[in-house]
């Protein structure tokens, strides 16, 4: 067996087989139905009588009548009688006959009834006979064969002529029978009486009525016809007739009720396979009157036998047996059977005395064997069976064979589709496996695909341009075939395979004439099934399967499918690997930050051009209303074809392309239409681009063409990668238009040389051509009224002007909204009532809230005449937004310095306020506390020995008083001056500020017995002598506030942030946490002054000090755990001394 396809739509239709097969030298009516074999004393099928009522009945038979008669060469002849010539041959030309050739060779020729039958005016049975033997003795003199066709409507009115003809056509079944002669008789129903069409009937062995070709049982041989037996003879047939009838009925129902339940258990869902088997051998063990029913597993190969499946009680016969096959029944049917289908059932029993002789105990007592071969399609084959110890049984019906053989063709199907359906989930597995590597998953379809074929190598090509390939993948055992080889495609199979227009199928390459070829030679497989592999709609390489034997049977449609699906997972596959791998490219390109936007577009380009095949790329501006296209990059110069081309819109192919919602696609330019300017002054050939819609801006197009012809048509995926490429140009062109305005709008905003109300202006008239709207406005609220503060575009006067608010609509509802509102059409959401768009006709709107920190102002806002094509984008109102953030902050600062001013003109006059106070102290209260204190002092030392104890007491409180008074009045002069006398800040060593500080406290700290450490103490910025205030005072206090144990200070330093924390840490008294924010006031004092002395002034000049550096101070104690001060200091800058 061999097989040779290349398309398998050219495939043959199967002839009919066995013994419904006609001879080879029947007549052919291909649209008819009924298989005709020649009846009982009749050698060919030769008489015809053809029954019709409509004229397309008539001429759907004498058509393949004629064609078939005129293609084997014989003489055909037309009689008609109703029929014009013209009908005839027109029905005939239409039937697929060349009428002329045929009527100019004389080999058809066309009469009248009057020159034939009725040549001498009525019809004559001897004269009729006489013209058809002379007819066929001319015709077989010269021609293979003679073959005739009459209309006989002539018969219609002529009852003589009826009986006359009816005698005439028993005659001609004696002349055509045995002889290279046909002859068809056409009898108009509807115009012939009935008794003409019942002798029609009895007269023609073979009849032809409602498209069926019959077997005629009613016909009568001429000798009874015309016999006198004839009513005897009749009575018989009819009589037989009602007893065929019956029998035919009740054997019909046998059949249907016997397929009613072959279908019932091959369709019960809840069954699985195996229990619809034992179903299966039991009805048929009952159907047949057999005792035992099988189905084996065969290998002739190896005369392997094994039982599947038994149903019925025999020795030796069991599932799992295994027996020699030769020595069983079952080889009988499985050594005669076909490759490909399940043949009619054989029989072997001693009633047809077909029985061999057993070879085995198994089959020493059957005595009656009914069985057939089902060939498996990548299995091996099995047999179904049922046998019987009765010498009785056998002798089986041929309707019970059929059955068999359709348990036989149920059985091969289900194994079949169970196989197909195991494979297609491997394969699926096998793709869908997330785990796997393509290479991997390469393998295991080519693994899958040796199983499936039952051809030991497989192997998948890559194909190059240079007419050469390389094995990518293998399976098998191959000198020539192995991973990794390259070599031409010269004399090899896959150059066969793809110089053919779809997949090649081989079961046999000698059969086929491949065993002189090179390539035969060379690699030696005698079967091959291959099919070519594409990406991108390219072709790719190949995927084959081969074998070094002959195949034994024909590949099925269901191999066809399977390796159809393998290709296909192929080409996806690679296509996939094809369009990461692209896409991966487009984003290194679009994302790297080193290259320049007409650097990334080259990029793209010379991308695009390897992956589309088109070797030149562009990108151009668009006016439509002018009708032009403006080239502005291209990947390379094409003759006329460079930036700067300004060709018409309408003469190119980027004209389809605008407004187009999808790529466009041209690659047969005539074809399709776009012959102009494109093509005639360009030449290009093929064409792919798609529309950029740019917001506020002219719209480009972006596409690829090239000059040389293009084959094949542009797929869905480079559609997609060309609109992804188009999408990041669009975004690109919207992101630096976004930019440059940003540039521009922090550029006006950063220009100190321009006033508040300047930076306004150019930034309406920034965002006016950012958005493209014609008016712009920075508006007030009033009431209910906006008042026009500044605007561009319009003649309204700054200041005065004032737009109503009312519905409202526009200004009144954004400033109600926390995110810019934009209205691309007024009159699409009923803002056509508002007298704003009465009386200014503002179409569309964008505009946002402003605020001025102590809440709404107004609003800055755009609008045009008509509504606006686009939507408002999400850049529109970021970059909107933007310019609201700015004017919200200016008119806040605006409204900040004021309050600042307000406030440092009420500080100034504090400050003059408390230099009068402090000059005040320092002069007017300081000389008369002088004068008291000398007085006092005199009164000590002049009238000493005259005072009591009592009045020398008195004296030293007044003394004392006095002294602390000066103190206080010293305290509050330096908390005064802390901010207008101190010392500018500079770098200070704090180590040395601390030792001076100790040094000056030396007294107190031996005289209480004080320990005071320190860390390092860095380098700060600061006013050193201010400081030395800071830890005098909160080391004097520390030591003050010792309690009864010898006090312990401890000093730190260390770095939060930018700042230095500075810490004098005590184990003294503590301080209550409520008490704590009392400390730092002024004059506030914790302890009367019997318990501890002091002015209550200290800590508060600690805090205006700290504050002045910058810092906060502040404090961590418990009552009885000690007090911890810090303070924050900023640090000297670096490489300061």
């Amino acid at each position: 067996m061999s097989e040779t396809t290349q398309n398998p739509g050219d495939e043959e239709e199967p002839a009919l087989e066995g013994e419904l097969e006609p001879p080879s030298d029947r007549t052919d009516f291909p649209d008819f139905r009924g298989p005709v074999a020649p009846l009982e004393g009749h050698e060919t099928v030769d008489h015809f009588g053809l029954i019709y009522e409509t004229r397309a009945e008539r001429f759907a038979a004498v058509g393949p009548y004629v064609v078939q008669g005129l293609e084997r060469g014989e003489r055909c002849m037309y009689i008609r009688a109703d029929s014009s010539r013209e009908e005839v041959l027109d029905a005939l030309q239409s039937g697929g006959i060349d009428v002329d050739a045929a009527l100019e060779s004389g080999q058809l020729s066309v009469h009248t009834v009057e020159e034939t039958y009725l040549d001498g005016g009525a019809f004559d049975v001897d004269e009729g006979n006489a013209l058809l033997e002379r007819a066929m003795e001319e015709a077989h003199a010269e021609y293979e064969g003679f073959r005739v066709t009459a209309e006989e409507t002539w018969l219609a009115d002529d009852e003589h002529a009826q009986e006359a003809f009816m005698s005439c056509e028993a005659h001609v079944n004696d002349l055509v029978d045995g002889e290279e002669s046909t002859a068809l008789c056409q009898y108009d129903r509807t115009e012939l009486p009935p008794e003409v069409i019942e002798d029609v009937i009895q007269t023609h062995p073979y009849l032809i009525y409602d498209g069926t070709v019959c077997q005629n049982v009613f016909y009568t041989p001429p000798e009874e016809y015309f016999g006198p037996a004839r009513p005897a003879r009749e009575n018989e047939r009819k009589l037989q007739t009602l007893v065929d009838r019956t029998d035919a009925e009740a054997t019909l129902e046998t059949e249907e009720w016997a397929q009613r339940q072959l279908y019932a258990i091959a369709a019960d869902p809840h069954r699985s396979f195996e229990e619809k088997i034992d179903d299966l051998l039991s009805f048929g063990r009952e159907m047949f009157d057999l005792e035992v029913g099988g189905m084996a597993r065969v290998d002739p190969a190896t005369d392997y036998y094994r039982i599947e499946a038994v149903s019925g009680d025999r020795d030796g016969l069991e599932v799992d047996t295994e027996i020699p096959l030769s020595e069983t029944y079952c080889h009988e049917v499985v050594e005669n059977g076909p490759a490909d289908t399940v043949p009619m059932p054989t029989e072997l029993s001693t009633v047809t005395g077909e029985l061999p002789e057993p070879k085995s105990r198994a089959s020493d007592d059957v005595r009656a064997y009914l069985g057939t071969c089902i060939p498996i399609e990548g299995d091996l084959d099995r047999t179904f069976f049922f046998t019987s110890t009765d010498p009785s049984d056998g002798a089986f019906s041929e309707r019970e064979r059929t059955f068999l053989r359709l348990m036989g063709q149920w059985v091969k199907y289900e194994l079949e589709q169970r196989r197909h359906e195991r494979l297609l989930r491997d394969l699926y597995e096998t793709i869908a496996d997330p785990q796997a590597s393509v290479s991997e998953k390469i393998e295991g379809l080519l693994e899958l695909g040796s199983e499936r074929f039952g051809l030991e190598i497989g192997y998948f090509t890559q194909t190059d341009d240079d007419e050469t390939f390389e094995i990518i993948a293998t399976i098998g055992d191959h000198d020539e075939i192995r991973a990794g080889a390259r070599d031409t495609l010269c004399n090899t199979y896959c150059e066969k395979l793809l110089a053919s227009p779809g997949p090649i199928s081989v079961t046999d390459a000698a059969e086929v004439g491949w065993t002189d070829d090179p390539a035969y030679e060379r690699f030696g497989l005698d079967a091959y099934f291959a099919t070519t592999v594409h990406a991108g709609g390219e072709e790719y390489g190949t995927l084959c399967f081969g074998s070094e034997s002959p195949r034994d049977r024909s590949y099925s449609d269901s191999e066809r499918t399977f390796l159809d699906l393998m290709g296909q997972w192929l080409s996806y596959e690679l296509e996939q690997q094809r369009r990461v791998r692209y896409l991966q490219e487009s984003y290194e390109i679009t994302s790297d930050p080193a290259r320049s936007f007409e650097e990334k577009l080259q990029a793209l380009f010379d991308l695009g051009s390897e992956q589309f095949g088109l070797d030149v790329g562009g990108m151009a501006k668009v006016f439509p209303d002018a009708d032009r296209l403006e080239v502005e990059y291209t990947s390379e110069e094409c003759g006329p074809f460079r930036p700067g081309l300004e060709p018409p819109l309408s003469g190119t192919y980027c004209g389809a392309a605008y407004g187009a919602d999808d790529p466009m696609t041209i690659t047969d330019p005539v074809a399709e239409g776009y012959d102009g300017y494109a093509y005639e002054v360009l030449g290009f050939e093929a064409y792919l681009g798609t529309h950029i819609e740019v917001d506020s801006g002219h719209d480009r197009l972006f596409f690829f063409t090239t000059t040389e012809p293009r084959a094949r048509p542009f797929t869905d995926a480079e559609r997609t990668f060309l609109d992804l490429m188009g999408q990041w140009v669009s975004y690109e062109l919207e992101r630096r238009k976004h930019r440059q305005s940003q540039e521009k709008l922090y550029e006006i905003t950063a220009d100190s040389d321009l006033s508040f109300d300047e930076k306004t202006e150019h930034l309406l008239d920034l965002a006016r051509e950012r958005f493209d709207l014609e008016m712009g406005f920075l508006l007030e609220k009033q009431g209910d009224e906006f008042r026009v503060v500044k605007t561009r575009g319009t003649d309204l006067e700054e200041g005065v002007a004032r737009l109503s608010a009312n519905p409202g609509n526009y200004c009144k509802r954004t400033i109600t909204m926390e995110t810019p509102l934009g209205v691309e059409d007024v009159t699409a959401v009923g803002w056509d009532d508002d007298p704003l768009y009465r009386e200014y006709d503002l179409g569309c709107y964008l505009g946002t809230k402003v605020t001025d920190g102590d809440g709404v102002y107004g609003s800055v806002c755009f609008a045009d005449t008509g509504g606006r094509d686009r939507e408002f984008t999400d850049a529109d109102y970021a970059f909107l937004d933007l310019i609201g953030q700015w004017l919200s902050y200016e008119l806040e600062r605006d409204e900040r310095e004021r309050r600042l001013e307000r406030s440092n003109e009420r500080l100034e006059e504090s400050n003059e306020r408390l230099e009068q106070f402090a000059y005040a102290a320092s002069h007017d209260l300081q000389e008369p506390l002088r004068m008291v204190s000398s007085y006092l002092q005199l009164l000590e030392s002049r009238y000493e020995d005259a005072l009591d104890a009592e009045g020398e007491e008195f004296l030293e409180f007044a003394v004392d008083g006095a002294d602390r008074m000066r103190e206080m009045i010293d305290a509050l002069l330096a908390y005064s001056r802390v901010e207008t006398r101190g010392d500018p800040l500079e770098p200070v060593a704090l180590e040395d500020v601390f030792e001076s500080v100790r040094e000056d406290l030396r007294m107190q700290i031996e005289e209480s017995d004080t320990t005071i450490t320190a860390d390092s103490l860095p380098r700060v910025r600061g006013d050193a002598s201010q400081l030395r205030q800071v830890f005098q005072n909160l080391l004097s206090n520390a030591i003050t506030y010792s309690g009864d144990e010898p006090p312990r200070v401890h000093v730190t330093a260390e770095r939060r942030g930018r700042d230095v924390v500075v810490s004098v840490r005590d184990e003294g008294i503590g301080i209550d946490p409520d008490e704590q924010d009392r400390i730092f006031d002024i004059f506030d004092r914790l302890h009367s002054r019997e318990e501890y002395d002091g002015t209550g002034i200290g800590l508060a000049l600690c805090e205006r000090i700290v504050e002045r550096h910058g810092g906060e101070i502040w404090v961590d104690s418990e009552p009885g755990d000690g007090s911890t001060f810090s303070f924050l200091l900023q640090p000297a800058a670096a490489g300061s001394s």
